[in-house]
């Protein structure tokens, strides 16, 4: 065993005080018969600093009966409970569950108090740090729960405790409840997946064709074959939303009499316009170009995305009762007095339209352009010249849409100059997606890396070539941009017709500077603020400022809470030997005779189904291994702490990190339990491998009112079979009002485990549980 301090605690407060001072970092010992173990098998995942041991505290070892009830102090022994005439007679359930602890020995040394807050027996979690190490599975900091695709015969089969934060979605800017919509498109329910991908993301069937994908890296089963496909997903999802409009793009029900007007129609303007709109404040948005989408529309090449799905994104909120006012030149008539005076809130939400310079010799030549104004153009309908032999300067998405967007109007010889590298592993790598770089190679464009443009040569004032110098290094280790150049070496021309510098973009400066400064009830967003960025990320900051805007308007904005959860707060695991989906490019030879066909379909409503169905939904398997737990929350008491008084049902709040709702610093101080009514029943079954040693394969504690053969009441809770005690309401409904028989005792146990999802090997769980609850009803 490691070295560790520990301290005998004279009171509550001096224990809770020590627990609190190493955040963490510190254990109470209530009993030792689970914490020593664990301690001396080295498999927790963090080895406690200081075990505080709280034995020594007087005043917690009790057994006390009065008019409302029993009260057990968290100190007393598990012994004592069992052999306690005042629990026997009316508490048996309870006397049954303590006695049913493991042995005679340990139910001497172990408390109460203890048991309700002891640590999983996952044997996954529990392995000893010894023959090859201790089992990293995902309540140590693993990737995966060890039981998904391993043995799993004494795990949950009513799912699995979630996490607390989700890989793939803490990587999404937007915090998207990635796993919660995936888990709808399983079931087919791509309705209630809308719903739910709406709350983070307005504009899916956008994001679904150019998110950059941070979520996708992230996914844990990455640790199996290959993550699952979430924008593939997340189009299919988006898809759907905009096909039934009428269902998730409504006018708000209720008017809340504010005016709010939104500057610019890019993606941070159109989902600041959505959550606005649907909050009931009448919206309207000002553009100055005479379409609305922003760089939606007039940067991004259609290739990627569709003119026509912007256009319908577009006119959704129009049909929400947003307004639209085109051709409006922010800044000149229309100043930002004049705004306030008519608004209660402004919300600026402009792109970074201005083009970087180059700042060589020869930029000002004829045909040289700058890669924003030529995709404007181009997107706008406009032809532009460039001739046969074209150069790209720069290493980032908008160079790669440059570079094909010409190609596929007709350069024959398209080379991209950049000065990062083309090791997509380097810190130093192309700042384009890899699969843009991929295309752009099939495409027939040339990369030349790690190369800095040092002039921009000219014939008669019109561009003939560049030269360059090699440049060895792009980024500091810390990430910031400092680019050193080997002058010694042998400089690289290169002959072109034109050039397209696509070097980065600023803010727009043509907007006056006061509004690009928040106030009272003014609001800035998306790359106004951050500088260039993606559109998720211009989404996530337009949350935000919806936030401070409904803050500014007295109402209280409600942030959406992520989780995949079911209705019993569990998640449902998934393990399927699926193929990644395979989407079906177009051809290159078809792709660079133009523009307007989209590259990549979208998968069908099954393929996105099935796709969805790859997810692990990430969770712990392991089951509450309390058997004091059912019996409390069966006889409905509560639990009292240093803290708070709950119910012994809130209680067991399982995570895949923790088992209860305890903090660091809190402690059980006492357990309180009702008084029975007159003619309850009281009932406790375990069904173990060893039953005087062995924690439950499957447990069932029952409390039934009886009268005159028929239930009034009942609390059915199993163990053993879910992360928490399992409390199956459904099998209580069943038999409420009814005579109690082997019939209704049959639907009972069969309602007990409608919603049972069993693993691979734990099948034989689910009869078991169903013949514990027959047994129960009928005894």
């Amino acid at each position: 065993m490691k070295p560790f301090k520990h301290y005998n605690a004279r009171s509550v407060k001096e224990a809770t005080r020590l627990l609190a001072k190493y955040n963490g970092k510190a254990k109470a010992n209530a009993g030792g018969t689970d914490l020593l173990g664990a301690m001396r098998d080295k498999c927790l995942p963090r080895y406690p600093e200081m075990v505080v041991n709280i034995k020594t505290i007087d005043g917690l070892e009790y057994i006390k009966t009065d008019k409302t009830g029993l009260r057990i102090g968290a100190l007393t022994k598990l012994a004592d409970i069992a052999g306690s005439p005042e629990v026997r007679k009316d508490y048996g359930l309870l006397a049954e569950a303590v006695h049913s602890v493991a042995s005679p020995h340990v139910r001497n040394m172990a408390t109460v108090g203890g048991n309700l807050a002891q640590d999983v027996r996952c044997w996954y979690y529990r392995y000893p740090n010894q023959v090859g190490g201790s089992i990293t599975c995902l309540r140590k900091g693993g990737k995966i729960c060890s039981a998904l695709a391993g043995d799993n015969r004494y795990h949950s089969f009513f799912g699995a405790a979630p996490l607390a934060e989700y890989p793939c979605s803490s990587h999404c800017p937007a915090n998207t409840d990635i796993p919660g919509y995936l888990g709808k498109v399983k079931k087919g329910d791509f309705a209630e997946a809308a719903r739910i991908l709406l709350e983070y993301n307005p504009i899916p069937a956008i994001t679904g064709r150019i998110c950059p994908v941070f979520c996708e890296p992230e996914c844990n089963r990455r640790e199996f074959d290959q993550p699952v496909a979430i924008q593939c997903v997340e189009r299919g999802v988006g898809d759907y939303a905009l096909e039934k409009a009428n269902q998730f793009y409504v006018p708000p029900a209720k008017k809340s009499g504010k005016k709010v007007v939104i500057i610019g129609s890019g993606p941070a303007g159109l989902a600041a316009a959505f959550y606005l709109r649907r909050d009931g404040h009448e919206v309207t948005v000002y553009e100055k170009l005479k379409e609305a989408g922003g760089m939606l529309l007039y940067s991004i090449p259609p290739y990627r995305l569709p003119k026509d799905v912007v256009r319908k994104q577009i006119q959704v909120l129009k049909d929400m009762g947003i307004k639209f006012k085109l051709g409006v030149n922010v800044g000149g008539k229309v100043t930002l007095p004049d705004l306030k005076k008519r608004f209660d809130a402004v919300f600026v939400a402009g792109g970074t339209w201005r083009s970087l310079q180059l700042g060589v010799p020869g930029e000002d030549a004829k045909g040289v352009h700058y890669a924003l104004d030529y995709l404007k153009k181009i997107n706008s309908g406009e032809k532009v010249a460039l001739g046969n032999k074209v150069i790209v300067i720069g290493g980032g998405s908008v160079a790669i849409d440059a570079a094909r967007t010409a190609r596929r109007l007709g350069a024959e010889d398209v080379r991209v100059v950049c000065l990062e590298c083309l090791d997509l592993a380097s810190k130093d790598r192309m700042l384009a997606l890899d699969q843009e770089i991929t295309e752009a190679g099939d495409e027939g464009i040339t990369i030349h890396p790690s190369l800095g443009v040092t002039e921009i040569v000219t014939k008669g004032g019109k561009v003939s070539g560049i030269k360059t110098v090699t440049c060895v290094s792009v980024r500091e280790p810390d990430g910031t941009f400092n680019p050193q150049y080997d002058n010694t070496c042998e400089a690289l021309g290169l002959e072109a017709e034109s050039i397209i510098i696509a070097i980065g973009q600023g803010v727009d400066q043509s907007l006056p500077a006061v509004f690009r400064k928040e106030g009272k009830t003014v609001f800035v967003g998306g790359d106004m603020v951050s500088g260039p960025s993606t559109v998720i990320r211009a989404i996530a900051s337009a949350r935000e400022a919806v936030r401070k805007i409904e803050s500014a308007l007295g109402k209280k904005y409600a942030p959406p809470v992520a989780g995949a959860a079911a209705g019993n707060g569990f998640i449902e695991p998934s393990f399927q030997e699926i193929p990644r989906a395979q989407t079906h490019e177009v051809a290159p030879s078809l792709r660079i005779k133009g523009i307007d066909m989209e590259d990549i379909p979208g998968l069908s409503a099954e393929e996105t189904k099935r796709e969805s169905q790859r997810c692990f939904n990430c969770g712990c398997l392991a089951v509450g291994p309390s058997d004091v737990g059912i019996a409390l929350v069966a006889l409905n008491a509560q639990i009292v702490t240093t803290k708070r008084t709950v119910a012994a049902q809130d209680f067991f709040n399982a995570s895949a990190t923790c088992s209860t709702i305890l903090d660091n610093d809190e402690l059980i101080k006492e357990i309180r339990i009702p008084k029975p009514a007159q003619g309850t029943r009281q009932r406790y079954d375990k069904f173990a491998l060893r039953k005087p040693i062995d924690f439950a394969i499957v447990s069932l504690a029952t409390v039934m009112t009886v009268d005159d053969g028929v239930c009034k009441d009942a609390r059915i809770v199993l163990g053993g079979v879910a992360p928490e005690p399992m409390r199956v309401n459904k099998a209580e409904e069943i038999i409420k009002g009814r005579s109690i028989d082997g019939k209704t005792a049959v639907e009972a146990a069969e309602a007990a485990v409608e919603d049972a999802i069993p693993l691979t090997m734990n099948g034989y769980k689910v009869e078991i549980a169903k013949a514990l609850v027959r047994r129960a009803i009928t005894a």
